[in-house]
């Protein structure tokens, strides 16, 4: 299957799992992973900016309009797919170019590394964007990181099952 096809799938599956399988609200909890996350670190690097963040902006709006979430997603989608070049660099570093870079080819520990880095800008933007003031300071830091450790948790979980054994 051709990546473009491939990541429209992804797109698909990931939204669908968010909206119907870890809703907060259905779920009852007050965290709940946003595996649509996974989506911005399986994004080709050798795509050019602007459909990145197309991207991130039409996943963004697509999950404020099913949670009703008046745009934070967008913002903190944004955000996660404007840094991506930076985080890649970090969690890639042994790389000389990257250019050259093929993230199926290189080892999982530094996809695990991307990945988190990814949640962590995601959901810092998100949950700062959600709480709008420093009185809420200790749920934001609670917020954050309950649902940030529950996003890298299911998306490596995501990451192992789907992995490709050569």
């Amino acid at each position: 299957m051709n990546k473009p096809i491939s990541i429209l799938v992804w797109f698909l599956s990931l939204v669908f799992a968010q909206v119907f399988m870890f809703d907060p609200i259905m779920l009852g909890i007050p965290y709940s992973p946003l595996i649509y996350v996974l989506l911005f670190v399986l994004i080709p690097h050798q795509w050019e900016a602007w459909v990145v963040l197309l991207i991130g902006f039409i996943v963004g709006l697509m999950v404020d309009l099913l949670f009703l979430s008046g745009g934070i997603h967008t913002v903190a989608s944004l955000i996660a797919c404007f840094t991506r070049p930076l985080l890649m660099r970090a969690a890639y570093k042994d790389t000389i170019s990257l250019r050259d870079l093929k993230i199926e080819n290189e080892s999982f520990r530094s996809l695990c590394i991307y990945t988190l880095l990814i949640i962590l800008v995601h959901h810092l933007f998100l949950f700062t964007a959600l709480t709008g003031t420093l009185s809420k300071f200790g749920w934001l830091l609670r917020a954050w990181g309950a649902n940030s450790i529950l996003t890298l948790m299911t998306c490596f979980l995501l990451l192992v099952l789907t992995k490709k054994t050569n």
